[in-house]
């Protein structure tokens, strides 16, 4: 039985810390929504901190699953694994795993609204250099007047090809 309330507390561990990925996720979205590109420094860093947490998290489960003699198996499957005389226990984990999958499964979407949002921002940037390099250079030259001069120069060749040569 202890067994499984070390995994029910890894589980509970893995819940606080998406509830503060996903916190974090969301002010990382909000921030490319209102092109707040200056803040995703500071993003980067606190990304690197949360991604050490998981790993420390996943060692950490690892560990105790081995220990435990439930090396690799899923949440689902320890779950399955218990005994019917310790359902308060097992009831317990199944309400713990269905929090960290509705957890998790927000994570997911987020990162995937963030990549989406990305993905528009550099087709705008793409979409606007391709129409600035293939832009063709304009005349400093285009008001009215240089239009007619420019007619009045065209009249001048046309006539000086007709000129006589006998002076």
């Amino acid at each position: 039985m202890n067994n499984y309330v070390e995994i029910k507390e890894i589980m509970d561990e893995y819940i606080k810390l998406m509830d503060k990925l996903i916190s974090f996720e969301q002010e990382k979205l909000e921030a490319i929504k209102d092109k707040k590109m200056d803040q995703m420094d500071m993003f980067l860093k606190e990304e690197q901190a949360y991604i050490l947490q998981l790993r420390g998290l996943d060692g950490k489960r690892e560990a105790t699953q081995k220990r435990l003699g439930v090396e690799g198996l899923t949440y689902r499957q320890i779950i399955n694994q218990i005994e019917q005389t310790e359902d308060s226990l097992r009831v317990e984990l199944e309400n713990s795993y269905q929090v960290l999958s509705i957890k998790t499964k927000q994570f997911k979407e987020i990162i995937s609204t963030i990549k989406t949002y990305i993905d528009i921002r550099l087709h705008t940037i793409d979409a606007f250099i391709e129409r600035i390099s293939a832009a063709p250079p304009q005349s400093v030259q285009s008001g009215i007047y240089d239009k007619i001069a420019n007619q009045n120069d065209d009249v001048n060749n046309r006539i000086s090809r007709f000129k006589s040569t006998k002076a």
